[in-house]
């Protein structure tokens, strides 16, 4: 019977073992990148608008917030699509 390993000590049997596992399961397990909650203070801060701007953009539907208990949390992934679609207005100096 022919073997399929030649195997010279124990000792770098398992280590080839162990990297062909994970080098498996590497291409399993894809790390997504954690998804972070932000305060109504934060997103306020982070979009430089003021509290009841967030809250009409949050009431319009333009941001979503998700409810936890009394606190309203925002999605920072979703904050950051949702600012493509709000409407800036440019300002022109007078002349």
């Amino acid at each position: 019977m022919a073997t399929l390993f030649q195997i010279e000590s124990e000792d770098k049997f398992t280590e080839s073992i162990r990297s062909i596992i994970r080098e498996e399961l590497s291409l399993i397990y894809v790390k997504e990148p954690a998804q972070r909650f932000l305060s109504r203070q934060e997103v306020a801060e982070l979009l430089k608008i003021s509290l009841p701007t967030l809250n009409e953009y949050t009431r319009k539907g333009i941001i979503k917030g998700s409810r936890v208990g009394s606190r309203v949390l925002y999605d920072e992934a979703q904050i950051r699509e949702s600012v493509k679609g709000i409407p800036t207005l440019k300002y022109q100096r007078r002349r």
